[in-house]
């Protein structure tokens, strides 16, 4: 039997980040297709292969992993300021039940005490992140996210206060370095 390279995919809520992660893009497809059924959820991102997976979840931190994998995965290296909580999915699993158990993991994720000095974007604040990384106004990302100019001026003060940034200008160099968005 060959190894397959794993396959990620990072999806958000309006609050919070999830990573679907398994051993051939195809699961990882079929999962996320659970998923987008709700309309709260979107796609983020996607990876291929150990290193980019590894990456997406040392960025994105998601709160739940979802592991349909037969192999335990490892956490991203570096310090976690979120607990993740980890759903294993195994094939003679009811998709029904999937995107309910995935509710009930982010709930039981979001009860567990966090430490209060934890700082992390969100995933709407990531996004809102690379707008202003790609040189979008306020304005032309509140048309894009259909919220008004203030509540991305909140976000973008949120961002900059999170990553101890003080003007637009670092976010852009920030989100460079990241990856997020080309000079």
């Amino acid at each position: 039997m060959t190894a397959h390279a794993p396959a990620a995919a990072i999806l958000a809520t309006q609050d919070e980040t999830i990573a679907i992660v398994a051993e051939r893009r195809l699961s990882v497809a079929a999962l996320t297709a659970l998923l987008l059924k709700d309309p709260d959820y979107r796609l983020v991102f996607e990876a291929r292969g150990s290193t980019e997976v590894r990456d997406a979840l040392a960025w994105y931190r998601p709160l739940v992993m979802v592991d349909a994998r037969d192999s335990a995965f490892p956490s991203p290296d570096g310090p976690s300021d979120r607990v993740e909580t980890r759903l294993v999915v195994r094939p003679e699993d009811c998709p029904d039940d999937f995107a309910s158990s995935v509710q009930a993991a982010i709930k039981r994720a979001q009860a567990m005490p966090v430490d209060s000095g934890s700082r992390r974007l969100s995933g709407r604040e990531q996004e809102i992140l690379i707008q202003v990384a790609r040189g979008k106004s306020t304005k032309e990302i509140a048309r894009a996210y259909a919220i008004t100019p203030k509540t991305v001026g909140n976000h973008v003060g949120n961002i900059r206060q999170k990553l101890h940034l003080h003007h637009r200008g670092q976010l852009v160099l920030f989100a460079v370095e990241q990856g997020l968005a080309s000079p």
